[in-house]
C-alpha cells in the first residue's frame, strides 16, 4: 500500500525522512537574460514551464571484454532549456526588453554572435533557502514558436535554447528568505 503524504515540512517515519522538509514548486525557479547594453541580468517575466535538460554526450568505449554491449561514457554534456513567454506589449508596440532580446536572436540576419543570449537558470524558492548547488549560467541559441494560434486565446511563445558547450555552475543569485514559524 503506498505511503500516504502526510503533513508537509513534517518528519516522516514511515520513509525514513528524519528531519522536516518543505515541499518544492514548479514555480521556483528563476530565468535571467543578460543584457550586454546595461551590462546586467534581467529577470525573463511572465515565465512558466521552465524545462532545463541535460543530455550527455557520450562516446563508445567498448571492448572485446564488453562481449558486444555498447559501452558508452560520458564525456561532456548537452544542455538546452524551454520555456514559455506570456505576450506582454509596452506602449510603444515592443514586447517586454527580455523578450526582445530572446526574439532578436531568432531573426534572419542574427548569424554568429548575434544569434546567442546569454541566460541563467537557478533553484529560487519563494521561502527558505536556495539550493546552492542547482545554478547555471550559458550561452545558447534560441528557436522561438507561438504558442497559442486558436481563436481567443491568451498569447506567448515557446523558447528553447541550445547550449553553445557546458553549462557554467554559477553561485545562485536567489535570495535566501525565512521560514514561517
Amino acid at each position: 500500500m503506498p505511503e500516504t503524504q502526510g503533513t508537509p515540512g513534517a518528519a516522516s517515519p514511515a520513509s525514513g525522512t528524519t528531519e522536516p522538509t518543505q515541499y518544492g514548486f514548479s514555480y521556483e525557479y528563476g530565468v535571467d537574460i543578460y543584457n550586454k547594453e546595461r551590462n546586467e541580468w534581467q529577470p525573463i517575466r511572465f515565465i512558466s514551464s521552465v524545462n532545463p535538460t541535460v543530455s550527455p554526450k557520450e562516446v563508445d568505449a567498448a571492448t572485446y571484454d564488453d562481449n558486444g554491449a555498447d559501452h558508452p561514457v560520458r564525456v561532456g554534456e548537452t544542455p538546452s532549456l524551454s520555456f514559455y513567454v506570456q505576450m506582454h506589449r509596452l506602449k510603444t508596440g515592443n514586447f517586454l526588453p527580455e523578450v526582445e532580446m530572446l526574439l532578436s536572436a531568432t531573426r534572419p540576419d542574427a548569424v554568429g554572435s548575434l544569434g546567442v543570449v546569454k541566460v541563467r537558470y537557478y533553484d529560487k524558492p519563494v521561502k527558505g533557502k536556495p539550493n546552492s548547488k542547482e545554478a547555471y549560467e550559458l550561452t545558447a541559441t534560441v528557436s522561438v514558436e507561438r504558442a497559442a494560434t486558436g481563436n481567443a486565446e491568451l498569447s506567448g511563445w515557446n523558447f528553447t535554447l541550445n547550449s553553445q558547450g557546458a553549462r557554467n555552475t554559477i553561485v545562485n543569485p536567489a535570495t535566501t528568505y525565512p521560514l514561517p514559524a
